[in-house]
């Protein structure tokens, strides 16, 4: 596929500003995500009832007897009443249920690798209030189908997170169990329908490993002032092992949710600033930070700073993130092939528009349908002491020094339901000959 017929295909056109959902604080971060599902699933039930209400006055208007009538108001009010009870008997209930899906769909120029459809993943979301102040919230992961058959591959069934929180006060609370790692902003808001564009960055893929779950325990709170807000989230935990390389960075380096591969626990943490400034409508700057021994021996030292930002104007958004991982190394370390540090950083602009002549033209014009023109410029450096240092073994595959500028477009006709198309574009470093290993990607994602 050439450039011009991914652009073409993608329909993908190169966004300008702007940033991410306008967040305040850690606190906020989180109760947006545990009420995503839930607010999407009440909009579905609240257009159903609101056509059926519709279609039960027009009937009252036309009724041609009082008995009509009285049959027709009695419908109205049964179903306004079932609509009451529902609600009601989840809230009783002490549980809800909801999650996400994603379908997508990839034409890979790199290699002989066929056109393909992957039902990547299907997440099942559960929060339950066990008490005013204690909540559980949990995320199962079923990617590319599952596992035990014999037709799937690269296919797993997983906890993404289970988390056991204690909310005491808006400046401290307390949390334990297998957490997401409060390290930049993407990991904490990961879900698929929450992005513009369909594949994660690649510093989060490679330097940090989105999504990365350890377990442990932590603390995060807020306080809000006059001009903003300042917001923490901190763990300790297991932590990263040594299983890393230049080919696959941090991604198999995550630690087990039942152990630790030495004694020491790593301290990971992100402060997080809100200011409230005239020109701007959402100004959100992160800085993280991560510590602790990777190594089987407990001598070497890993040290992972990283920083994020989202700026919001009207219709524009521009968000991005940065992260440097430093190794100290010994000898048998050096002869495994572990890098001495990796970094790696995205700048992505969004505009999002849609004419107001369309909505309510059709079922998919709504209230709430988005058009937004997006595009990311990314980085990633798996083993900073080289150059493309698997590309002789990898070829097209090589994932060292990775540059990548994606330009995507994509509609929503709510807000929880979104339909992307993007065309990738990698750039290969210096020294390396230029190959067709750009990248048409298309995909379907949804709360539920």
């Amino acid at each position: 596929m050439s450039f011009v017929k991914g652009i073409g295909s993608a329909l993908a056109f190169i966004g300008v500003l702007v940033v991410a959902a306008p967040v305040a604080a850690q606190t906020q971060e989180e109760r947006v995500r545990k009420l995503e599902a839930q607010v999407a699933r009440m909009a579905v039930e609240m257009s159903s009832l609101k056509s059926d209400l519709v279609a039960a006055k027009g009937q009252l208007e036309d009724a041609e007897s009082d008995q009509r009538a009285d049959e027709l108001e009695h419908l109205i009010e049964q179903k306004t009443s079932d609509m009451v009870v529902d609600s009601k008997s989840r809230r009783s209930s002490g549980i809800d249920l909801s999650g996400y899906f994603d379908l997508e769909f990839r034409d890979d120029n790199a290699g002989d690798k066929p056109t393909e459809f992957d039902h990547h993943r299907l997440i099942l979301k559960a929060h339950s209030d066990i008490t005013e102040v204690i909540a559980f919230d949990m995320e199962l992961e079923i990617e590319g189908g599952g596992v035990g058959a014999g037709h799937l591959t690269s296919s797993e069934i997983i906890v993404e997170f289970a988390e056991l929180s204690f909310r005491m006060a808006e400046l401290f609370n307390l949390k334990a169990g297998a957490l997401l790692v409060p390290f930049n902003r993407f990991n904490l808001l990961h879900d698929s329908p929450l992005q513009d564009l369909t594949d994660r960055p690649l510093v989060n893929r490679r330097v940090i490993p989105t999504t990365w779950a350890e377990s442990g325990v932590g603390a995060f709170g807020a306080a809000y002032w006059g001009w903003g807000s300042l917001d923490y989230d901190v763990i300790v935990a297991n932590g990263l092992t040594d299983a890393m390389s230049a080919s696959g960075g941090t991604r198999s380096a995550r630690g087990s949710y039942r152990q630790d591969n030495n004694d020491n626990k790593m301290v990971i943490g992100r402060l997080g600033l809100t200011l409230d400034v005239p020109f701007l409508d959402v100004l959100n700057l992160g800085g993280s930070i991560a510590h602790g021994k990777y190594d089987d021996d407990n001598d070497h030292n890993l040290t992972m700073v990283g920083f994020d930002w989202t700026l919001k104007r009207g219709p524009f958004e521009l968000v991005g993130e940065y992260a440097n991982l430093d190794l100290s190394r010994g000898a048998d370390e050096v002869a495994a092939g572990i890098p001495g540090g990796m970094d790696g950083w995205y700048i992505e602009g969004r505009f999002h528009f849609f004419p107001d002549s369309w909505r309510g033209a059709n079922t998919f014009f709504t209230d709430q349908s988005t058009f937004t023109l997006v595009a990311r410029y990314g980085e990633a450096d798996t083993d900073d002491s080289g150059t493309a240092v698997d590309f002789a073994t990898r070829g097209d595959g090589y994932r060292d020094d990775r540059h990548r500028l994606t330009l995507g477009f994509n509609f929503r006709p709510v807000e929880s339901t979104v339909f992307k198309v993007e065309y990738q574009i990698f750039f290969e470093p210096s020294g390396i000959d230029d190959v067709d290993n750009n990248r048409f990607v298309a995909s379907f994602a949804t709360y539920f």
